[in-house]
């Protein structure tokens, strides 16, 4: 605890006003699981919220300084989890009872970057296998411009207890 004391001394002593805001943004996200609104720190970070439906998901997340690359808009990696969390959820969801997914192929095709405040991923599924689930999603930014498309198949295994 030490260490993370003057780690936080020096950090705060040093923060710009985009520092500030990022830090706010990351230490809700963790204060928000420690609550338990979140499970996981990657959707507590980020501040991931999703709805999942039988034929579809959507996930959003807002445009936090703590996901944008270096021109200010938000980096594909993120466009990628965000896309990976729409179809896995969903397909996690459908597995068959005592089985889970895991992820073995992520295609991405990036369209537009953006600057709105919040982006969405909407998941469906394109095929439902005993063994093999195969998705799509789209990723639209909050004027719902369309800013990548997205192709996964998940492998369904035992769920891990």
């Amino acid at each position: 605890m030490k260490d993370l004391e003057k780690l936080w001394t020096v950090v705060a002593k040093n923060a710009s006003k985009d520092d500030v805001t990022a830090i706010t943004h990351f230490l809700q996200g963790i204060n928000a699981k420690q609550q338990w609104e979140y499970t996981r720190y990657i959707n507590a970070t980020l501040h991931m919220h999703g709805e999942f439906y039988a034929d579809h998901s959507i996930i959003s997340i807002p445009n936090s300084l703590l996901i944008q690359n270096s021109i200010q808009v938000p980096h594909g990696g993120i466009l990628a989890t965000i896309a990976d969390a729409a179809m896995g959820g969903l397909a996690s969801r459908a597995a068959p009872l005592g089985k889970n997914v895991v992820t073995t192929n992520l295609t991405m095709n990036y369209i537009a970057t953006t600057t709105a405040p919040i982006l969405y991923a909407k998941g469906t599924f394109i095929h439902r296998g005993n063994k093999t689930f195969v998705m799509q999603c789209t990723i639209e930014d909050s004027y719902q411009r369309r800013l990548a498309t997205s192709s996964a198949t998940f492998f369904v295994i035992d769920k891990r207890t």
